[in-house]
């Protein structure tokens, strides 16, 4: 194989990597967002079914309490914010960092887990299962 030969295959070579590489990056950044929008659609299904029970400022303690022990184990969900509206992912988005990515998922499961933990403790069984029905059908990635 000439030298010509040889300096087009690792061209090649390396234009396939980097090919590779942006797919791969392109699949993440994907996948992430996709699970960002998961999760913000259950928040938000979670936040509208109990705000007629329990009112505005008992559901925007609730959310706050279950950010802060969520945030504990996992301070990327020091991004989230409980707005009027819900939980805002907003700045989440911005700043996720490339380390915080791999802990995202498991986050945000830990944040709806202790959230319903609360909801539990506060109000007993009846409301929590009618909210688990609710969201039982919603695959969590």
């Amino acid at each position: 194989m000439s030298h010509a030969e040889q300096s087009s295959d690792r061209k090649n070579n390396v234009s396939e990597e980097s090919v590779q590489e942006r797919v791969d990056q392109a699949k993440t950044i994907a996948r992430k967002e996709e699970v960002l929008e998961i999760y913000e659609d259950l928040l938000k299904t979670i936040w509208n079914r109990i705000m007629p029970t329990l009112g505005r400022v008992t559901v925007t303690a609730i959310m706050e309490r279950a950010l802060v022990l969520t945030a504990e184990k996992y301070p990327l969900i020091h991004h989230l914010e409980v707005r009027v509206e819900g939980v805002s992912f907003e700045i989440l988005r911005q700043r996720l960092g490339e380390e915080e990515k791999l802990a995202l998922r498991d986050a945000l499961k830990e944040l709806v887990a202790n959230l319903i933990d609360i909801l539990a403790m506060l109000t007993g069984d009846i409301l929590v299962r009618q909210l688990l029905k609710e969201i039982e059908g919603r695959q969590l990635i």
